[in-house]
């Protein structure tokens, strides 16, 4: 029975990149879709709302946490046929660009040292120095009123940081990547030379990355260290003096810490360029 695995008051700050926020009234991890079909079935008998979640990265939740039920997915299968690859959601995107590079296969090279799962990547097309999840993205399966179905690409509605599944209640299982033969060598150089720039220009310290998304014909970076807000702190949470599109955890950061920071990065980008900032990462609680 799926109510064994349901625990009580879990804290959810270890649970995510930030390393912030409160506990979860309720708390389920899942590894396939049938305890995921389960744990949702419960969920909406009891009438307490749920939300689940894959790496934590992306996610700010609240410093009083969430009072329903947090489902962590755990489908983390790796199954390589010819030059596509099944993935399940929960699998690291890190742990992915390595697989690849094991069998001289490229394509997702750019998404080395990225947080966060395959399924949340898919989920806000995830990308890097021009290329995007979506270009190579065959097809995803989800749960939708515990129902599971296919998806091909072109039905998921990709746009820059956007698809369907932030609009609707799907829950991605498992994607099919299509990729192309690769050189092992220089797949490994494309990736250390991505690592490299990453960190000379991300910060180390826990953060959900790139807080907002960047305007038409802009940067949302370039925009807050215009305004000279690099550096700039509230509580525990400080501006990144790395990149300035990036809040970080200092060591005791609260949700409210965070969320005050937004709040003044984008009025002060409002007021200075008249542009309104608009968050990447999504709110819990």
């Amino acid at each position: 029975m799926i109510e064994g695995k349901i625990e009580k008051n879990i804290n959810l700050a270890p649970l995510t990149t930030f390393k912030i926020g409160g506990p979860a009234k309720y708390f389920c991890q899942v590894k396939t879709e049938e305890e995921l079909i389960q744990v949702i079935k419960w969920a909406k008998k009891k009438k307490i709302p749920y939300f689940v979640i894959g790496g934590g990265s992306n996610l700010l939740i609240s410093d009083k946490g969430f009072k329903g039920l947090v489902i962590k997915l755990s489908m983390e299968q790796c199954q390589l046929v010819g030059n596509k690859l099944l993935l399940g959601s929960a699998l690291r995107l890190s742990q992915t660009v390595m697989f690849l590079v094991k069998n001289n296969l490229t394509g997702l090279e750019w998404a080395a040292g990225i947080p966060g799962t395959v399924g949340g990547a898919v989920r806000g097309n995830a990308g890097a120095f021009g290329q995007e999840i979506s270009n190579c993205l065959l097809k995803v399966t989800v749960l939708r009123e515990g129902e599971v179905i296919e998806l091909k690409n072109k039905e998921i509605r990709f746009a820059y940081r956007q698809s369907i599944f932030k609009k609707n209640k799907d829950i991605i299982l498992n994607v099919v990547l299509s990729l192309k033969k690769g050189k092992n060598q220089e797949n490994e150089k494309i990736i250390q030379d991505i690592l490299q720039r990453r960190r000379k220009s991300h910060p180390s310290q826990p953060s959900a990355g790139c807080v907002f998304k960047n305007p038409k014909l802009s940067s949302a970076g370039l925009l807050i260290d215009k305004c000279g807000l690099k550096g700039r702190q509230i509580g525990g949470a400080k501006i990144s003096e790395k990149h300035a599109n990036f809040i970080i955890n200092t060591g005791q950061a609260k949700a409210r810490d965070v969320k005050n920071l937004i709040e003044l990065i984008k009025k002060q980008v409002k007021d200075k360029f008249n542009i309104e900032l608009k968050e990447e990462i999504e709110y819990l609680g």
